[in-house]
């Protein structure tokens, strides 16, 4: 399984062995949990090192194509679990936009950080440590918008660019999936039941390097960064976060 590990279908199974192996309870507190307050599931790296090294890395180098297959990966759990339990009188179910997020990064000076990435992390999965100097307002960001083909009929989605300043790019072909390749330049906006789901709640934080671990006469950058989901009004300025 190592050696193809990079395939996404391997990938994503040897990720739904690690969650019921180790996040078990967590995936239970997601399932049971009445008032949508659980809405992340945490995953631990030195567990994951020790279940599957090169998944580890892979996670580390390509955070943008691994992160997305273990929430998928997650959700496939929950609903495996749900069908498992048997619990009486008890509300259990599947958070269907629950997110997996990643902590306690193995402490190495390429990992951990305490000054701001520069151009060369871009991509990379890192932790930084710094304080919290500004806070804006929670808004509503689209993450995705959902077209329909006029030729095949079929349904796609198109992810927002965060980047870009959450731009969604208008899709030039037809990106539905399957073995038939239709090359349509021509689709409408869905109307589908996703509508509630397409949008989250966000906030632009900046965080500022700590002063007490520059060396003396260092001027402390700053770095804006992104809260989603459950995370927004998480921290407020003056908190020291990683």
């Amino acid at each position: 399984m190592s050696d193809q590990i990079s395939n996404t279908t391997v990938a994503q199974g040897a990720m739904q062995m690690f969650l019921e192996e180790y996040c078990a309870a967590g995936i239970q507190a997601l399932l049971f949990d009445t008032d949508d307050e659980v809405l992340s599931l945490h995953i631990d790296m030195h567990e994951l090192f020790e279940f599957n090294h090169e998944l580890a890395m892979l996670l580390l180098e390509l955070p943008s194509k691994f992160l997305p297959l273990f929430n998928i990966a997650c959700l496939a759990v929950q609903r495996s679990l749900k069908q498992l339990t048997t619990v009486s009188g008890s509300i259990c179910t599947v958070k269907e936009d629950a997110q997996v997020r990643v902590t306690h990064l193995p402490n190495h000076p390429t990992l951990q950080r305490t000054r701001v990435p520069g151009s060369e992390d871009v991509g990379r999965l890192l932790s930084i440590s710094g304080t919290v100097i500004r806070t804006g307002l929670v808004k509503m960001m689209e993450t995705h918008r959902v077209y329909s083909c006029t030729k095949c009929r079929g349904v796609f989605s198109v992810n927002a660019e965060i980047e870009q300043y959450n731009y969604i790019p208008k899709p030039v072909r037809c990106l539905v999936p399957g073995p038939d390749f239709c090359n349509s330049t021509a689709f409408v906006p869905a109307d589908s039941a996703e509508d509630s789901q397409r949008c989250v709640d966000y906030q632009e934080i900046k965080i500022q390097e700590q002063v007490g671990r520059l060396a003396l006469g260092t001027i402390p950058r700053a770095i804006v960064v992104v809260l989603e989901r459950d995370l927004v009004d998480k921290a407020k300025s003056g908190d020291s976060v990683t």
